[in-house]
């Protein structure tokens, strides 16, 4: 089982993990409960923004260089990929006919071909299956083509976080570990501040034709949109670091918003499966939290847009699940509630900010394990 991260992917940076801890833990719980036996649950390195072309080739050499390592001395393992943005974008396209600008996958990788054939399930979490309307941005431009045009969004957008993180308790320990891994630190720093070649290829034009993947793979995608509090409920609303973000990944300012038929069947999708009586099974949200009465093709998770994460809207069972969270939320960077001791020894709960986005969503462990549970269960519901 191999956890693939997105834009800015990263196995470890200091103290960071892209994937926090808890999404391994409650992962393979899960996963060895159901299979009573052990399951690895590895999250590997990926360029954190290069091409579609760079991260695929880096994917699948960490894949095989990794399988290398744990198989010795028993059966070739099955492969089960969980991908969150970008990286169910980058797992699906592993079961693609070709690799991204080469002729065939042995190009890319002697390993590829035998890789491929062990593939069985793709699961995709907040994935731009369908590119996403962010690239489409004035500060996405800056950064991928240097138009100098999204310098004052930039700004703004920069002012608006370092307002958000300085409530962060986890910051100064962030701080604190990328100082002492300074090389590391400056490793990173140097790829992302170079051009950033991936928002050009998740522009909203582009998506994968579902009639040329591989029929053989369990194919499954959880779509994440952000929600409100209810009327009455005291939920921390939206700060403005994200509501900027979200109007910016939102399309609805550079027209992108509703192209294209396969993203109105997605919202179409979207809007039954909320709309139907059993729409409980699928969602997954905080209570006191509400939805839009309707979706549009411009909700989305602060990152991507909602409906732009279904790879095939008629595809009834690749719909796994409404999740009512911000992009990060569900990689397990979200405010939560500490114990803590005061100075006259009595214990009380406080909340703590340590999501990276905060967006009023109200998701926290509950909604958190709920997910990851359900993606134990698509992983090993039986194959039909």
């Amino acid at each position: 089982m191999f956890l693939v991260p997105g834009l800015l992917g990263f196995e470890n940076f200091a103290s960071f993990r892209y994937f926090a801890d808890r999404v391994v833990a409650a992962l393979r719980a899960g996963l060895e409960q159901r299979w009573q036996q052990p399951v690895p649950v590895i999250a590997v390195p990926i360029p954190p923004t290069a091409s579609l072309h760079e991260r695929q080739r880096k994917l699948v050499k960490t894949l095989a260089d990794r399988l290398d390592v744990i198989e010795p001395g028993q059966p070739p393992l099955q492969v089960h990929l969980v991908g969150h943005s970008t990286g169910g974008l980058d797992a699906n396209l592993l079961t693609y006919p070709q690799p991204v600008a080469e002729a065939a996958w042995a190009d890319l990788d002697p390993r590829a071909p035998k890789l491929r054939d062990r593939i069985r399930s793709v699961i995709s979490i907040a994935s731009p299956l369908q590119g996403a309307c962010i690239t489409r941005d004035p500060v996405a431009r800056l950064l991928s083509q240097g138009d100098p045009r999204g310098a004052p969004g930039l700004t703004s957008l920069v002012l608006r976080f370092c307002a958000s993180a300085a409530k962060d308790f986890e910051l100064a320990d962030g701080l604190n570990g990328a100082s002492r891994e300074a090389a590391k630190t400056l490793r990173f720093l140097r790829e992302v501040i170079s051009k950033w070649q991936l928002l050009a290829d998740l522009q909203p034009s582009m998506m994968l034709d579902s009639r040329l993947l591989k029929q053989d793979v369990r194919r499954r995608s959880f779509v994440t949109v952000t929600g409100r509090a209810k009327r009455g409920e005291h939920v921390s609303p939206a700060d403005g670091f994200f509501r900027e973000l979200a109007h910016r990944a939102s399309g609805r300012s550079t027209g992108c918003m509703d192209e294209g038929e396969l993203v109105h069947a997605s919202v179409a999708r979207l809007n039954r499966a909320l709309a139907d009586d059993s729409a409980d099974s699928l969602l997954i949200r905080a209570p006191g939290i509400e939805l839009p009465r309707s979706l549009d093709a411009g909700h989305n998770d602060g990152v991507v847009n909602a409906a732009r994460q279904l790879l095939d809207p008629e595809q009834p069972d690749e719909l796994a699940g409404i999740v009512v969270a911000d992009h990060f939320d569900v990689v397990g960077y979200y405010d939560r509630e500490v114990w803590q001791v005061d100075d006259e020894g009595r214990e009380q709960q406080k909340q703590k900010l340590s999501g990276l986005l905060h967006s009023g969503s109200g998701f926290r462990d509950d909604q958190f394990f709920e997910l990851y549970q359900r993606v134990a269960d698509v992983l090993t519901e039986p194959a039909r």
